[in-house]
Formats: C-alpha cells, structure tokens, sequence
C-alpha cells in the first residue's frame, strides 16, 4: 500500500522572483545530466546575489518549512527540518562565493520523449521581453550574465534527512548576455561549459516571441 502523504506540496508553494544577479551555471536549452550514471535530467541555472537581496528569500524558504513542521509535526513527532537548502554562501564554498554573497541553485526535472509524449522543453528565457527561440540559438547563457530568474519554492519531507524545499526553475530574464558558444567540451558540456573563465561573448541576444508574464 503506497504510504499516505503527510502533506500536499502544493499546498504550500510559494513562486519567487530572485532579484537581478550574475547567472552561474545555466544549462537553459538542453538539459543535461548530473546524478553519477543515472539517467536523470536537469535544466538548471544558479544565481549569485548580495546577502541582503537574498536573505528575504531565505525568509520564505524557512517560513514554508516551519509552517508545514507547526501543521505536520504533531502527528509525525519524528519530522523535523533537514540540513539541506536550495542555497550556499561564503562559509559553504569560501573559493567560489565571495564573501557577502549567497548563491541560489534552481532547477527542474526534465523528460525525454518517450512514445507521443514530447521531451520537457527548453527553459523559457528573455531579453527585453522577448523569448529567446532555443530552436535555433548557437549559445547559451554563460557565466556572469545579468539574470533575473522566476522559480516556485516546492516543499518535500524524506524522513532519513528531513524536510527540505527546492526551487523549481520556471523561467529566466537576460539582462547583460554573455553568450556562451560550445567549443570542444562534447560530453563534458554540464562540467566544463559555463566554468569560470570559458570564453564568452558580452551582446544583446536575438530575442523572439513574446513575454510570458513570469516577471509580473
């Protein structure tokens, strides 16, 4: 018998805008893989924000999980809130985020076609409003792009490491491009294609489409 959810995550979502930060990571138009040899799927992108734009973030993120601990937590004495979040700060990663600043991971499940149902699509992604047409982009978003990103915080509880919340990617706006053209990275795109330093291009993207309200 399939065990019985203690709560509905949907239930408690929140959507969240990420003010303007620099782009870290973003694997936007095709997903790639990143849990050992498995077969499962990501879009990505992380963020990089000063402290106190991201502390109201944090706010909320621990606001969703206290709540659902004050609710649940009566019947399920064991559940409490977990180690894990959807962020890392200087103390974390000392080499990577400088001090003052916190570095959000967002990111969502991606499937491949299977029978009559198509593979999940690109992220959407703007510039000036306008969606980026990822049929035909030679690019993608690299490092210390000008991002803004949409994303819904999504609660889980996994009883051996507790309640968490992961920030699901909906949708990113461009706001200083600098377009990340593949070279030789082949098959080690995810680990080496938006490193520090790779080569990237500062310009305006050739945006098509229109606005999908995610930044309202």
């Amino acid at each position: 018998m399939k065990a019985k959810r203690l709560f509905e995550p949907k239930d408690y979502a929140e959507n969240i805008v990420i003010p303007q930060g620099k782009a870290r990571w973003a694997v936007l138009k095709d997903a790639k893989g990143y849990q050992g040899d498995t077969e499962v799927e990501h879009h990505s992108c992380d963020v990089l924000i000063s402290e106190t734009e991201a502390q109201p973030i944090m706010d909320t993120v621990q606001g969703i999980m206290e709540k659902i601990l004050d609710v649940c937590g009566k019947d399920n004495r064991r559940m409490q809130i977990g180690n894990n979040r959807p962020w890392r700060t200087h103390d974390d990663d000392p080499e990577r985020i400088p001090a003052g600043f916190v570095q959000f991971k967002t990111k969502k499940r991606a499937f491949r076609a299977n029978g009559n149902k198509p593979a999940t699509p690109p992220i959407p992604t703007y510039v000036d409003g306008q969606k980026i047409d990822w049929s035909t982009a030679e690019y993608g978003v690299g490092n210390d792009s000008v991002i803004q990103i949409a994303c819904t915080a999504n609660p889980y509880y996994i009883p051996a490491s507790g309640l968490g919340v992961t920030l699901q990617l909906k949708a990113v706006k461009v706001l200083e491009l600098n377009k990340y053209v593949a070279g030789e990275s082949g098959d080690k795109f995810y680990e080496n294609a938006f490193a520090d330093g790779a080569a990237t291009q500062k310009t305006e993207a050739g945006p098509t489409g229109s606005d999908d309200n995610y930044f309202d």
